[in-house]
């Protein structure tokens, strides 16, 4: 049995009940129809994610303050379980880290609360006075979320066969793919092929650590 030695967790919708931090931002903004078409030409592959990230964002209408986003993005809920599960791999010497196209405003809160010491995500560029500019920090995309995965687990100096990556989302397959043990978080159809090992709740999680 394969000693594990790292396990990364995606964040929106695993290890948060809210599925998807970006749609929150565009529901507060009035701006999901609008969203839907960069997402679409990203899918299609018609932009890169650090564009999709680079559209939405000018789409926020009046150009609004870093404490605006904050305010949405602070108000989360963990997923059933998060913290001891957490706690629990923390205390059988594991390493564990955050993984996620999200912001990391909300990645950084997160793993503060959990006590997650290794967080990689996306950022966003201010202004002298705290306002948004239409210039982001590009770390995680999408489709490769395992791109970024490798850098971290390089860099902490794990071999990628000893990590467990754990996703929600098709978006995550790769992410998945890519670990020694993929593992998805709930049962969505486009990511179970993708996986070694499906669970409906992080608890289950600990069985196989």
């Amino acid at each position: 049995m394969v000693k594990y030695k790292l396990v990364a967790f995606d964040l929106d919708g695993t290890l948060l009940e809210e599925k998807n931090s970006w749609w929150k931002l565009h529901e507060y903004f009035g701006t999901i129809k609008l969203s839907l078409r960069n997402m679409r030409d990203y899918e299609q592959g018609e932009i890169a994610y650090d564009e999709w990230m680079r559209r939405d964002i000018t789409l926020w209408k009046p150009k609004p303050h870093i404490t605006t986003i904050e305010n949405i993005l602070l108000d989360y809920t963990l997923a059933p379980n998060a913290k001891h599960v957490i706690k629990t791999l923390r205390e059988r010497k594991l390493h564990v880290a955050i993984v996620t196209t999200g912001l990391d405003i909300l990645a950084n809160s997160v793993a503060m609360k959990l006590h997650i010491p290794n967080v990689i995500a996306n950022g966003l560029v201010l202004d002298e006075n705290g306002y948004l500019t239409n210039r982001v920090i590009f770390n995680v995309d999408l489709f490769e979320k395992h791109k970024a995965f490798n850098r971290l687990v390089k860099k902490i100096g794990i071999p990628i066969s000893q990590c467990i990556a754990v996703g929600d989302s098709k978006y995550d397959a790769n992410f998945l793919k890519n670990a020694g043990l993929g593992i998805a978080c709930k049962r969505d159809g486009d990511l179970i092929n993708a996986a070694d090992v499906v669970i409906i709740d992080l608890e289950e999680l600990l069985i196989l650590v």
